[in-house]
């Protein structure tokens, strides 16, 4: 069995934290620069989780189920499902129950002083308004925030949907 997560994975990884590490860092001086980067951010971050959640199903199933099955799950994926949370939780159902409970609860989460159902939520809103030509309301601190709560819930989902684990065995909260 190759690596977990696989190569497509790793480099959306990689360069939403390249993102946000350039957003994070830049002169803040450069308001202009860093609303319209703070929106694209929020854009990537929110592609990044719905990127992540269709790779990590199509690999799984492929490694996992018969051709029959396979095709069944890969109608469902890249065909625009969003990834709010009640969508993220009911897209992991479809594969097992206990995983949604699961990833409900690490959702509301809020040891770390935050909730990431929140976050994701307002992500998601802030993607469409920008989608639709709205979205000047992001802010820095917003677009770092979500894209760390984009991290977050993608690790819970390569970590999830890794073929070589124990599929009744629980994901770590740790991200």
């Amino acid at each position: 069995m190759t690596n977990w997560p696989p190569p497509t994975v790793r480099s959306r990884k990689q360069d939403l934290h390249d993102l946000t590490e350039t957003l994070q860092n830049l002169d803040p001086k450069a308001s202009e620069l860093q609303v319209a980067l703070a929106r694209y951010t929020a854009v990537r971050a929110a592609g990044y989780v719905e990127a992540v959640r269709d790779d990590v199903a199509d690999l799984f199933v492929d490694r996992v189920a018969l051709d029959v099955i396979k095709s069944r799950v890969r109608t469902g994926l890249r065909v625009g499902l969003g990834v709010r949370p009640q969508q993220l939780i009911d897209f992991v159902q479809s594969f097992h129950r206990d995983w949604a409970i699961e990833l409900a609860n690490f959702l509301d989460d809020d040891t770390s002083l935050r909730n990431r159902r929140s976050d994701l939520g307002a992500l998601v809103h802030a993607r469409n308004k920008i989608a639709h030509g709205d979205g000047d309301s992001v802010g820095r601190n917003d677009a770092l925030r979500w894209a760390t709560t984009a991290e977050e819930v993608g690790g819970w989902l390569i970590r999830r949907f890794d073929p070589s684990r124990d599929f009744y065995s629980p994901v770590s909260a740790t991200p």
